[in-house]
């Protein structure tokens, strides 16, 4: 379990503190250890790149899950994690990192906010950056599955086009789908 040797810490960090300076600052040590631990997780989110579960619609993580499929020419992403203005550099890293690595031409990058409950105006920013750049070099971007605080943020920063029109009935299958099957070209993307 990942969680396993965070505990671990945590607990010695607070077993020494009790031993060597009482135990008011031993929980306090042990406290103290804990916060540092959830900022530094929350300040390097998991990104998964997402391939279709076979026999299905549905989309999950190719990193854990090894028999998805990839879909040619479409690079999916999930942060998993709000974005705030102390991890969306990462994150926006991490997503120019894996489509400059990817086997084929990306032509398309769906962006699944599903697991992004919050987006600040930094983030809010920075995926519009992150957009421009991806448009500018022939790769269109959608966003989808976004929360209604999320649609609303990326509205009013006036992301709306540039994120593949954000709206809450679109799925990363049907964006999927709306592709050609030559991926030559982006096809018309759903939007509305």
């Amino acid at each position: 379990m990942a969680g396993e040797p965070r505990r671990v810490v945590v607990a010695i960090a607070a077993l020494i503190g009790v031993l060597g300076s009482g135990l008011l600052r031993g929980v306090m040590i042990g406290a103290i250890i804990s916060l540092l631990q959830i900022l530094r997780h929350a300040s390097q989110p998991h990104v998964a790149v997402l391939g279709c579960i076979p026999g299905t619609r549905r989309f999950s993580d190719l990193e854990r899950h090894a028999d998805n499929q990839p879909i040619p020419g479409v690079m999916v992403f999930r942060p998993e994690a709000s974005l705030v203005y102390f991890n969306i550099d990462g994150v926006c890293d991490r997503i120019r990192e894996r489509i400059c690595t990817a086997p084929a031409t990306t032509r398309l990058v769906v962006l699944d906010l599903s697991a992004s409950p919050q987006v600040d105006l930094q983030s809010a920013d920075t995926l519009g950056l992150l957009a421009d750049e991806l448009t500018a070099a022939g790769i269109h971007v959608q966003a989808v599955e976004t929360h209604a605080s999320v649609r609303d943020m990326l509205r009013s920063q006036g992301l709306e086009a540039r994120l593949g029109g954000i709206n809450r009935f679109h799925s990363v299958a049907e964006i999927v789908d709306s592709v050609p099957a030559s991926h030559a070209e982006p096809g018309p993307i759903l939007t509305g």
